[in-house]
This record gives C-alpha cells, structure tokens and sequence, in this order.
C-alpha cells in the first residue's frame, strides 16, 4: 500500500512542478539530455530518468508505464524509449523496418511515447568526428591519430555477428551473454556458436544468419564510408558497438584512457554538442515537445 500512496503522492507534486516531464530510461540518459544536449530548454521541459531512486530500475516499460500513468491523470509526459523495446515485445516487423518514416509513423506505443530509430541511445555518440577530437586530445603525439567512418567500418563485421545474436536471442526469449561477450576473441563466430548450442542442446542448425542479413541489410549501399556507416549503426547494440570501438582503437593507438566506455559516454556527448552534431531526429523530437510545452502555457 505504501508504494502506491508514494506513486500517488509523486504524480500530485509532479502537477505543480514547472516543466513538462520527458521519461527516459536511465539517469545516464538523463545526464546526456539535460547536461549536454538540451540544457537550453530546461526551462521548459524535465528530463526524469525511469529508474527513479533505484539504479537499474528502468527502461522501455516503466518508461512507457510512467507516460501512460502521468497521461491517465491529465497531466501531459512523454517518453524517449530505445527500438529494442520492439523485439521483446514480439514486433519483429516494425523493429526491422529500415524505411525511417514508415517506422516512425508506425508509433506502437502512442504518440507521447517516441520510439529511437536507433538500437539505443548510445548508438547517437557513436560519430567518428566525436572520436576523433576526443583522441586527439588525449594523445600526447603529433600528427594526432585521425579517426573516420572507414576506421569504424573495419570493426564492423564482429558488431554485426554480435548484434544479430543478440536480436536472435531476445526474440527466442533466452538470455543474452555478457556486454563485453567475446571481446578479445580470435574467432568471434565459433564463439557464437559454442554460445548458441549451450542455450538450445540437440537443436541442430540454431543460429543468427537471417538476422545478421537483416542488420546488413540497413547499410546503404553507397561508396561513401560516412553514408555506410551512418544507416549502419542504426541498427547495432549501441553499448557493446561503443565497447568494442573503445577497446580496439585503445589497442591500435596506445591509449589506455579511451578503454573505460562507459566514461566515454559524457565525452562523447559534450563534443557531439560543441560541433552541432546530435542527431536531427532527436533536436526535432524535443523542439517538437518544448514547442508543446510552450503552447500549453499560453
């Protein structure tokens, strides 16, 4: 009884609070949002992560749950969720659906709830022009190392296999191995293997080649790296795509200080800010909302 007087009592201080509320998944999200992105409409919008006081306890559904709840109330709230929302709950057709206006008129969840057209948010750090200054200001050498959509490209292969795994196993409702799975690997598609016959014992030919097609599927078929890279990564698993290509430009460059991805994450925002490169999907998104927001108050 006590946690709904406390849902309760949240949705009636939320009523006189300035702002209109914008769920995401996690504080980091949050962070990203409100400290680098869009702090310029703070004064208009409150960016609340899902997890509330309880590290872990969010994502697509409570996001989804805490829209739905604030809407049922008259109180207007939306919500930024990643698209792998989509395959766990078995809507494999709009999750593989690479047309990004047919995917987004789509709205499964209502219009408050915006769904990403990418895997994740970290998929929208993952700009080689955001890498590239980063490293080169850690790096204590000149020339400084330059990083573009080429040198991403050359690690993309392993992403690829590794995300069409994840996919597969979320759509089979088994568990998926660990983010830094088969990270220094020699022979990441044996390992793959090896992973797959372990969750389905006697099952023969079990594996992830129909949807490691459909990941390829997404690269646009152009002779430019930054083309091909761009409609890439919008469907690779963006945190383990961003440990890999810290790890391997760590390795490849000597510069231990760009292994922590996590800690990159803030970096790579700030510099993704500086240079006017977040993604137009999410400044029109907020524009969209603030412009609401503004509409609202008059």
């Amino acid at each position: 009884m006590a946690s709904f007087k406390t849902a309760q009592a949240s949705l009636v201080e939320a009523k006189y609070e300035g702002g209109i509320k914008v769920f995401l998944e996690s504080a980091e999200d949050v962070r990203i949002f409100a400290d680098h992105w869009f702090s310029h409409t703070l004064d208009r919008l409150q960016f609340v992560s899902a997890e509330g006081e309880q590290s872990g306890g969010g994502g697509c559904q409570v996001v989804i749950a805490k829209v739905k709840g604030f809407n049922d109330k008259g109180m207007t709230a939306y919500g930024i969720v990643d698209r792998d929302v989509l395959l766990g709950d078995k809507k494999p057709d709009l999750f593989w659906e690479a047309d990004d206006e047919k995917f987004h008129a789509a709205s499964p969840y209502g219009d408050n709830i915006h769904v990403l057209r990418c895997w994740e948010l970290e998929n929208y750090l993952l700009k080689p022009e955001a890498f590239c200054e980063e490293i080169s200001r850690r790096a204590s050498r000149t020339p400084a190392p330059v990083v573009t959509a080429e040198t991403f490209l050359e690690y993309a292969e392993d992403i690829v296999q590794l995300t069409a795994l994840i996919a597969f196993l979320v759509s089979a409702g088994k568990s998926s191995p660990s983010t830094g799975f088969g990270l220094n690997s020699s022979n990441l598609a044996n390992d793959i293997n090896q992973y797959l016959t372990g969750l389905f014992p006697g099952e023969a030919s079990v594996n992830a080649e129909e949807e490691t097609s459909k990941v390829r599927a997404f690269q646009q078929d152009t002779d430019s790296p930054k083309e091909q890279w761009g409609t890439l990564v919008r469907m690779l698993d963006g945190k383990r795509t961003l440990m890999r290509l810290c790890h391997h430009l760590s390795s490849s460059l000597g510069l231990h200080s760009i292994r922590p991805w996590e800690e990159m994450r803030g970096c790579l925002a700030n510099i993704i800010a500086s240079k006017g490169l977040v993604d137009s999907e999410l400044t029109e998104l907020i524009d969209d909302i603030s412009a609401k927001s503004l509409r609202n108050d008059s």
